[in-house]
């Protein structure tokens, strides 16, 4: 199923969820990242339970550090 990923079109499987979705990117460590679907952002406890749907427009961002 497509979805958009910070602006770019995406491909993932049927049924999954935010945190399959970072699995599928190679993110192991959650930590730091912030997402929203559609306009609402997302809990990090919630990333389990929320499950994708065809052409979600999807944003991540990293928290960085800096000065």
């Amino acid at each position: 199923m497509k979805i958009l990923l910070n602006d770019e079109n995406y491909e993932i499987a049927e049924n999954s969820s935010i945190t399959m979705l970072f699995q599928k990117l190679g993110k192991e460590d959650l930590r730091g990242w912030a997402v929203a679907v559609n306009g609402n952002i997302i809990s990090k406890y919630d990333f389990d339970r929320i499950f994708l749907c065809e052409e979600d427009r999807v944003i991540l961002i990293q928290a960085t550090q800096g000065g």
